[in-house]
C-alpha cells in the first residue's frame, strides 16, 4: 500500500515567552525634556503557525501578547500596546507566477505621552504579486488599509496633538528586476 503526501505541511515557527528587565530607560516627557526612569520590565509570550498546501495555498497567523511597565510607578510604558495579531493567506492565482495575498493587523491600544489611550484597531491589507514572471524580475500592487479604517497612534511629545490620526487607505505599485 502506498502513501500519498501530506496535502498541508503545518509548522510550529516560533513560541516564545520571555522576560526583560531594562535599566537605566531614557524616557522623553510630555514637556520635550529627557528623564531617566528606573528601568522597565516586560513580559511577554508570542507564537507564530505557518501552514503550506501542495496547492501554493499558503498561510500564517501570530499573536503577541506582552505587558512592559516603569518599574518605579508601575505604570504601562507609552506607545505599548498588550496584543498584536497577524493572519495572512497566499492564494496562487497563476502556478509559481502570481500570487493573491490578503492580510489582517490587529493592534490593542496604547497609551499616548499624555495619557490619552489610542484604542485597538485591525485592518486588511490586499496584495497581488508575482514571482520570476520574467528571469530576476518580481513585481507587486498592494492596497493598504483596504476599508479606510480611521485609527490614531500615540504621538510624541515633541507634537501638539496627543493623538496622531493615520492614513485611511493607501496604494503601493513595485517593481525590482535583480541582474
Amino acid at each position: 500500500m502506498s502513501r500519498s503526501s501530506p496535502t498541508s505541511r503545518w509548522s510550529v515557527h516560533r513560541i516564545a515567552a520571555y522576560y526583560n528587565q531594562i535599566d537605566d530607560l531614557i524616557s522623553l516627557q510630555q514637556d520635550g525634556a529627557l528623564r531617566n526612569l528606573t528601568g522597565a520590565d516586560a513580559v511577554g509570550a508570542e507564537f507564530e503557525l505557518e501552514a503550506q498546501w501542495q496547492n501554493g495555498l499558503r498561510g500564517r497567523i501570530s499573536y503577541a501578547f506582552q505587558q512592559t511597565e516603569d518599574r518605579q510607578s508601575q505604570r504601562i510604558l507609552t506607545d505599548s500596546p498588550e496584543h498584536l495579531a497577524k493572519l495572512n493567506l497566499s492564494v496562487p492565482v497563476v502556478k509559481n507566477k502570481l500570487f493573491a495575498s490578503l492580510e489582517y493587523q490587529y493592534t490593542g491600544r496604547r497609551l499616548s505621552a499624555a495619557g490619552l489611550n489610542a484604542d485597538g484597531f485591525d485592518i486588511f491589507n490586499f496584495t497581488l504579486f508575482s514571482q520570476n514572471i520574467v528571469k530576476g524580475l518580481e513585481a507587486s500592487a498592494s492596497v493598504y488599509n483596504i476599508f479606510d479604517r480611521r485609527y490614531s497612534d500615540p504621538a510624541s511629545p515633541f507634537h501638539r496633538q496627543a493623538l496622531l490620526e493615520r492614513d485611511g487607505r493607501t496604494f503601493r505599485v513595485k517593481v525590482t528586476y535583480r541582474f
